[in-house]
């Protein structure tokens, strides 16, 4: 009668890229209800053979049958409860606590509270384990070594696959959990597969396979194995076999298919007699604890989530579109100074018999008229020393009056027509910006033009003429949307709020996603039947909550706190924002899937921050950018969304209006097409 057979593997090919094989033609095993020692040395395809077994990873060719099914097939039930693994590193939620971590695993594998209690208690005495609440990463490596055995233990498992188990523990503890693998495989008839550096250890194991350069170079009992070789140390005895393999002489075929195909299969338990354990409910609740925890439990992770949107809104708010104050102003007043003596300084007399005017140093009621809590007033002899100070007072400007600028106004005023260009020059008021910021420059001078015209208006009107006769010819009037005097915060804040909600939840689900991967609980989850869509939807999920938050926090600040105006809907302000924060996190989510490192996802999402702010319209006009930009900037998720929340808040638009809708359609593409590739990765890798 032959054996039933846990594990079968025959012909297994995989490769990685076109020259890397990993695995050449290995034919494998395993008898039911034994422990299965598999040896080899780093990099000859153990791990790689194992995420074959478990279903993580397919064959390039050959076949492999486990607990009577190919995995990763429907009903097979590998990947799933029927499978407990433990890998190499330690791959637990480092935020977890002892007692976390077991039912966290216990629930991905069906198994209810009081059985995960149940089980705890016995493998908290078996593994010597540590209080049940203390967390996962205050423990040692030989602690976390040992939950994660007992993680895999926990669901009792028909195949138990442990990647050097024993690392790092005393001797009296390795003792223990060996004799605790043989109770189970002789008792409850659980197949074990462990790997081992400790080869001597192996003499324990019922059946051992020897590995080397992806083939199996012999499979048989550890007794067989010493007395073919004719020794007492099976690291002789695979020595021996690894010197045949160099010397490309002809290795006897040791328990290698020795059972006929036929007879395997034929023999493979039927899939009646098992039941899935797990349900989707309870795996993607586990999981859903499992990031809320992740990140409950994480202050840096909560200060930048929560803290960072509210800091950058009223930063923004409080440093962006406020008037510059203190800035210097040299004055050269060749007429009369600085204006600190004589009380008429300044003065209008209107004679009504003539219907003229006369003026007494008018320089310093213009003078008086610039705005002293915005410029700080210098004063200078000549032009010459205004301009040699200007490194030492860091001045904004100059303005020179001339020496006979009251007569010459006077004659401006009252003889404009026959007026001298003498008279014309020495009326005028000359302004010399100095300032290299540009924003400084215009803001200068727009505060000097008008201050200027509301002092030459006043002189008008003291005179008896109608200022609109010293106006331009142009009339301006009320703007349609907004003011005539727009700040320029108001162009920036609609498209900003957005771009901080996009790159906050990028940086936020990039990093959550590449720790699971990098930790190795993505790949343990999988192992244990839980899908990529469905670790995929709970990251949407907990990601939404705290984009919800972010997104009111935002909203909040800005119309309660800043009383900025929402002319439109608020309900489609809402809704744009938050779907803003949603694509900013399937972005993230696109980048943490295509890159597997820490460093990567850094540079990918910080180097995307810049090309959106440039041209997404957010610090300059689109209206700017060269025609060859402006098409792929038009495309950009926060470009057209900018404006329309623009719209929606300054002219009061409607989400029927184009200008609004587009903007929602390009949002949920971007979101759309963003789950879509994600998903594609995730299956191809």
């Amino acid at each position: 009668m032959v054996v039933q057979n846990a594990v079968i593997v025959r012909n297994a090919v995989k490769r990685y890229g076109t020259e890397n094989q990993i695995l050449n033609g290995l034919n494998l095993t395993v008898p039911k209800g034994c422990i299965y020692g598999l040896l080899g040395s780093s990099g000859c395809g153990k791990t790689t053979l194992l995420s074959t077994v478990v279903g993580v990873r397919k064959l390039d060719s050959g076949d492999i049958w486990v607990l009577g099914g190919k995995p990763g097939t429907e009903n097979s039930g590998i990947p799933g409860p029927r499978v407990g693994y433990m890998p190499q590193d330690v791959s637990l939620v480092q935020e977890f606590s002892v007692i976390g971590a077991f039912y966290f695993f216990g629930r991905i594998n069906g198994l209810d509270d009081y059985t995960i209690e149940e089980r705890f208690v016995l493998l908290k005495d078996l593994l010597q384990l540590p209080t049940r609440n203390r967390l996962i990463k205050h423990l040692s490596g030989g602690q976390q070594r040992r939950v994660s055995f007992g993680a895999a233990l926990l669901h009792k498992p028909e195949l138990l696959i442990l990647d050097e188990p024993t690392v790092g523990l005393d001797p009296v503890l390795r003792d223990n959990i060996w004799n605790y693998l043989v109770k189970i495989t002789r008792e409850e008839d659980i197949t074990v597969i462990i790997t081992t550096h400790y080869i001597e250890e192996a003499k324990q194991a019922d059946k051992i396979g020897l590995m080397r350069g992806g083939l199996l170079l012999a499979e048989s009992s550890p007794n067989d194995l010493l007395e073919r070789f004719q020794t007492d140390s099976l690291e002789e005895a695979f020595l021996q076999l690894s010197q045949m393999q160099n010397d490309h002489r002809t290795i006897p075929s040791i328990g290698i298919n020795d059972i006929s195909m036929d007879s395997l299969y034929n023999d493979c338990p039927t899939k009646s007699h098992w039941q899935l354990r797990s349900s989707r409910k309870k795996k993607c609740q586990a999981l859903l604890v499992k990031n809320m925890l992740q990140f409950v439990r994480h202050p840096g992770g909560v200060l930048f989530s929560l803290v960072l949107p509210v800091l950058q809104m009223i930063l923004f708010f409080y440093a962006i579109g406020r008037d510059p104050k203190g800035l210097s102003l040299s004055i050269i007043n060749d007429e009369a100074h600085n204006c600190d003596y004589g009380r008429y300084r300044g003065n209008i007399t209107y004679d009504e018999n003539d219907l003229t005017c006369s003026f007494v140093d008018i320089s310093c009621k213009f003078i008086h008229g610039i705005n002293s809590s915005v410029f700080k007033k210098e004063y200078y002899d000549t032009f010459d020393e205004a301009v040699r100070e200007i490194p030492r007072v860091k001045s904004a400007g100059t303005v020179q009056f001339h020496k006979n600028f009251s007569y010459s106004l006077e004659d401006r005023i009252l003889n404009f027509i026959d007026m001298v260009d003498e008279f014309i020059v020495s009326s005028q008021i000359v302004v010399t910006l100095y300032s290299p910021d540009r924003q400084i420059a215009l803001f200068t001078q727009k505060q000097l033009q008008d201050s200027f015209s509301d002092v030459y208006e006043e002189i008008m009107k003291e005179c008896r003429i109608s200022p609109k006769y010293i106006r331009t010819p142009i009339r301006y009037e009320e703007a349609i949307y907004g003011t005539n005097d727009q700040s320029y915060v108001s162009f920036v804040y609609p498209a900003f709020m957005l771009s901080t909600l996009f790159v906050l939840a990028t940086s936020i689900s990039s990093s959550i996603i590449i720790t699971d991967r990098n930790s190795g609980v993505w790949d343990r989850a999988l192992v244990q039947g839980v899908t990529t869509n469905e670790i995929l939807v709970t990251h949407l999920i907990s990601q939404l909550m705290i984009i919800v938050i972010q997104v009111s926090t935002a909203l909040c600040i800005c119309f309660l706190h800043f009383e900025v105006e929402c002319k439109g809907s608020m309900t489609a302000v809402i809704w744009l924002t938050l779907l803003e924060g949603i694509c900013g996190m399937m972005f993230g989510f696109l980048i943490s899937v295509l890159f597997t490192s820490h460093t990567l996802v850094n540079y990918a999402s910080s180097g995307s921050f810049y090309p959106l702010i440039l041209l997404c319209g957010i610090i300059w006009p689109i209206e700017g950018i060269p025609k060859f930009l402006r098409w792929f900037s038009l495309f950009l998720p926060l470009t057209i969304p900018g404006n329309s929340l623009r719209g929606i808040l300054q002219k009061g638009n409607t989400v029927d209006e184009p200008e609004v809708y587009i903007g929602f359609i390009i949002v949920t593409v971007w979101i759309a097409s963003l789950v879509l590739i994600c998903l594609y990765q995730l299956k191809t890798k």
